[in-house]
């Protein structure tokens, strides 16, 4: 996965100094962070810190860590992301 040139530069511009105290919400960021650099250049907006939260508000901190490790492996970091979600989900 290659940065684009001025990645960098855009998260330095935020409006608001990112606030993480604690271990989930450095990975809740890490995913933001990765999901988002896919999405340059495409018709996608980018996600935000909340809606992942929600996404995978069920998973403990432990389970984070997996789900980081398989998504960093995967060719497409999001689309296994959106995929390993969509397998959780409870089937009626």
């Amino acid at each position: 996965m290659n940065l684009p040139k001025n990645y960098l530069a855009t998260l330095k511009q935020r409006k608001t100094p990112l606030k993480i105290t604690s271990e989930r919400q450095e990975l809740i960021q890490r995913f933001v962070d990765k999901i988002n650099l896919e999405r340059v250049g495409t018709k996608w907006k980018p996600v935000t810190a909340r809606q992942i939260n929600v996404l995978i508000s069920f998973l403990k901190t432990p389970d984070l860590y997996w789900l980081l490790g398989e998504c960093e492996r995967a060719p497409s970091f999001s689309k296994k992301f959106f995929g390993k979600l969509r397998d959780t989900k409870v089937k009626k």
